[in-house]
């Protein structure tokens, strides 16, 4: 094979990158393939070689292996290209979102924001925001996140190609209603996005969001119904913590303690940081553990939201516990908890973020 030229190669790794960002996997897969072949024989060139990285970075991400991270020995600085600058923060964000990391993805966040603003790209400007509304709703700030959702569908649904995106955008506004409690507002944009993929024939991506049914129900305390739909749900029965976690959960209400066992044994083996603290909460409770085991397993994961700024969870966390120690008969513990769950409740009033 003879030398690729710069312009052949900038142009499939831009037609690559269009084709990740419309979350086309199998389009994004076969171009893959392509540039691999011909990643080795291009004229040398640093950015060429940066953009490529980058880029391979981000398939990773699309297709769900974080196990992977961006490659440490390349150098990004204030002489590189702002677009590449954009690319490294933006796809560090993304990535920092996908494992839980919440504290350094809003750094990268504020980074890529801030280089976004030079770079004259709707498309892109749409795509931030989709990615925003995720990270905003992961750390409790709902209001925020159908702002960023809103922005980023109507983009979507006007431009031919953006199908899957403008799905997405459907789901994220079903999740941030559901938190928000407007549980008919966030059905209606739930099944919008179901229907959108099914004529798509995105099977797996309509598993995400019978997941998410299945979490409106739960929301409402309709267990039975919340069932069905996560169990429906799964991909990877054997990874599916977040899925594990919420069955767990609706068991618990049910009295099954069985079956509540068996989903936290199987998610504790496979599940992040953050969700160990969930798993070993509902733990306790499931096996009525003395209220002072219960505490020291609370406060753990108290300590641990508020590292990560994750109010909501100390909110709901600290008001069980203060409710488990007044009918024990420890008030003084009782209040301290209630207090603390207070004072979480007031900063998520105060940014209008109040589940």
């Amino acid at each position: 094979m003879g030398v690729i030229a710069k312009e052949d190669i900038t142009k499939l790794l831009n037609d690559w990158y269009v084709e990740i960002r419309s979350h086309h996997v199998i389009k994004a897969r076969k171009l893959k393939e392509e540039i691999d072949k011909k990643i080795n024989n291009i004229e040398p060139d640093q950015e060429i070689l940066i953009y490529y990285s980058l880029l391979d970075f981000r398939y990773k991400i699309l297709i769900e292996d974080f196990e992977h991270h961006l490659n440490e020995e390349l150098v990004i600085s204030e002489d590189t290209n702002k677009f590449l600058q954009y690319y490294y923060h933006f796809f560090k964000f993304i990535y920092a979102t996908g494992i839980g990391n919440y504290s350094n993805a809003k750094k990268h966040c504020e980074y890529a924001e801030k280089l976004l603003e030079s770079i004259p790209d709707e498309a892109e400007k749409a795509e931030f925001n989709y990615r925003a509304s995720v990270f905003y709703y992961l750390i409790d700030q709902c209001v925020e996140t159908v702002n960023c959702a809103l922005k980023a569908k109507q983009f979507f649904s006007k431009n031919p190609g953006y199908e899957v995106k403008l799905a997405a955008s459907e789901n994220m506004l079903g999740m941030a209603y559901t938190a928000l409690r407007e549980f008919h507002l966030a059905e209606k944009h739930l099944i919008a996005s179901i229907n959108i993929l099914q004529e798509l024939d995105e099977k797996s991506l309509i598993l995400k969001v019978n997941y998410n049914l299945g979490l409106l129900y739960a929301d409402q305390n309709f267990s039975e119904l919340a069932i069905r739909y996560l169990s429906e749900s799964f991909e990877d029965e054997e990874k599916d913590y977040k899925t594990m976690f919420l069955l767990a959960r609706e068991y618990f209400k049910i009295v099954k303690k069985e079956e509540v066992t068996t989903y936290i044994e199987k998610g504790l083996k496979v599940c992040n940081k953050e969700y160990i603290h969930h798993f070993n909460i509902l733990k306790a409770l499931n096996d009525q553990l003395p209220i002072e085991q219960l505490e020291e397993i609370t406060k753990d994961a108290i300590e641990y939201f508020k590292s990560e700024d994750l109010w909501h969870y100390v909110k709901n966390y600290a008001k069980e516990l203060a409710i488990g120690l007044f009918d024990k008969d420890n008030y003084k513990k009782s209040s301290g908890y209630f207090i603390l769950s207070y004072k979480a409740e007031e900063k998520l009033l105060e940014r209008g973020k109040l589940k």
